[in-house]
């Protein structure tokens, strides 16, 4: 059985306290997985699950390591993919199906709202904002940046919001007492919340002419 077959009996059959006994072995794979994916396409859900793990940590039914290092590989593979995609001009290729051109469409849009930024606000700080991540890999790799530089803020990157992402699960099952996938949402909300303050100072630093291009 596949991660994502495991997924889709997993919530037919059950509710969401029972999810994670109904994935069993197949979480912390699920989740890097969905991570990854989220990189070329954000409505991905992977928050809910690498947030749900700090709760699900707290409480002692998963690994707090294993969470980390799960979400960090995710994260870090996905940006590499999509980089790599703009930088040798493969995403061209993806407008020879529907869904290609769909992505393709909105990664540029999202290239266009977040701006040109490349450098350590692009590849550090607009992962922590909605859709900055896709905008900014995609960015990264039209611009060219030497595969170095861009491994290493990328790691960093991934790394440092994948604890960030674990520690609002683990904050929020700590603070609330509720149920992990309860206090994932909980989660998800005061990090969309932390991101629309980052997304203000990003722009407002930009507009200031402080802001790397």
């Amino acid at each position: 059985m596949t991660a994502m077959t495991a997924l889709a009996a997993a919530s037919a059959e059950t509710g969401p306290a029972d999810l994670l006994d109904r994935l069993g072995a197949w979480f912390h794979p699920l989740t890097a997985l969905l991570v990854a994916l989220d990189a070329p396409v954000p409505p991905v859900p992977s928050e809910i699950l690498v947030i749900g793990s700090g709760s699900l940590a707290l409480a002692g039914r998963v690994s707090l390591w294993a969470s980390v290092l799960a979400a960090w590989l995710g994260c870090w593979a996905g940006d590499i993919g999509l980089y790599a995609l703009f930088r040798h001009g493969l995403a061209r290729r993806l407008d020879r199906w529907a869904w290609g051109r769909w992505v393709h469409r909105g990664i540029r849009s999202l290239l266009v709202k977040a701006g040109p930024a490349t450098g350590l606000a692009g590849l550090f700080v607009l992962r922590f904002v909605s859709g900055g991540r896709t905008a900014s890999m995609a960015a990264a790799g039209i611009a060219g940046i030497r595969w170095p530089v861009f491994l290493w803020l990328s790691g960093l990157g991934s790394l440092t919001w994948s604890v960030y992402m674990v520690g609002l699960g683990w904050v929020s099952g700590q603070t609330t007492g509720l149920p992990w996938w309860a206090s994932a949402l909980v989660g998800v909300a005061l990090g969309t919340l932390a991101g629309m303050i980052i997304a203000g100072i990003v722009a407002w630093r930009r507009r200031s002419g402080k802001g790397a291009a």
